[in-house]
This record gives C-alpha cells, sequence and structure tokens, in this order.
C-alpha cells in the first residue's frame, strides 16, 4: 500500500500541537477539508478507542469516518486505523459517499511529533488504499486541515 506523508512545522509547543490532536473542543476548529465544517467530533483518547468525526459540505452532504487508536505514546507519537462510516459509526466502503471503490479499507495513519527552540515538528504518514489518482486530492485535503490548525495555534 502507498503512503503520503506531511510534514509541518508550528511555532509552537509540542503539548499544544499534542492537545489540538486529542481535545474534542480543538479539533472541531480544524478537523475538516477546506470548504466543509466540522459537524460532529468524539473522542475516546486510549488505545482501541474511537475517535468520530464528521464533515459537513457548503450542501449538507455530510462524510462520517472514524479512527481506532492503535498506539498512543503522550506527546510524541500518535496514530489509528481510519475508515468511511455511516452516521451510526458503521464502517462503510468510499462508494457510499460516491466515490470509486466496493471495499471497506482501514488505513493507518500516524502522527509524530518533535519540538526544539519552540518550533513543534510533525510528520503525518499515511496509508493510500485507494488508487494514485486520488493521492493529490488526499494530500491536498490534509494539507488544508493542517493550514487550519496551524492557524488554530497561532491564536492560542
Amino acid at each position: 500500500m502507498k503512503k503520503i506523508t506531511i510534514e509541518r512545522s508550528f511555532s509552537t509547543t509540542i503539548e499544544k500541537v499534542w492537545e489540538a490532536l486529542t481535545s474534542e473542543d480543538k479539533l472541531k476548529k480544524w478537523w475538516c477539508p477546506t470548504g466543509m465544517e466540522s459537524s460532529h467530533i468524539s473522542v475516546d483518547f486510549k488505545k482501541d478507542g474511537v475517535f468520530r468525526y464528521s464533515f459537513k459540505g457548503s450542501e449538507g452532504q455530510e462524510f462520517w469516518g472514524r479512527g481506532v487508536y492503535q498506539k498512543i505514546e503522550q506527546a510524541k507519537f500518535l496514530s489509528f486505523l481510519d475508515t468511511f462510516t455511516d452516521s451510526q459509526g458503521n464502517p462503510v466502503p468510499s462508494s457510499h459517499y460516491g466515490m470509486s471503490g466496493e471495499e471497506i479499507v482501514e488505513a493507518l495513519v500516524e502522527f509524530s511529533f518533535t519540538e526544539e527552540n519552540g518550533i513543534t515538528k510533525m510528520t503525518m504518514v499515511g496509508e493510500n488504499p485507494h488508487d494514485d489518482s486520488i493521492l493529490e486530492d488526499m494530500k491536498k485535503g490534509w494539507n488544508g486541515m493542517f493550514d487550519k490548525l496551524e492557524e488554530l495555534l497561532k491564536n492560542e
């Protein structure tokens, strides 16, 4: 399975970046692609706990998903298995939302963090369970979310 890697640096402490990825209140402010809003976030932050989210588009369509936490190392590393779901939390294929793919797919998403001189570096590595045609859209989606994260961290 191909992977996508995105590195970002933030002018803040590792603890603030960590909180932005683990707090429902913070996630609601940035965990959605550009042009969408976060309509639901719930976090059960523990190994095998579930992170549920929904993105709502300008025309009202909602896209639901969940992450099941795999590994948590406080303020250093976080991973989860990500998949599309219906509004009840049941895994569904991407075709449920009008995209290609008839299989239910879980993709591993990993975040690692380091801090040096007040700058926190975040590296996100995510599996791409789809064909290469969606790779650029995936990068654009993640980077749009991370742009929102950067704005949130600047304004704290």
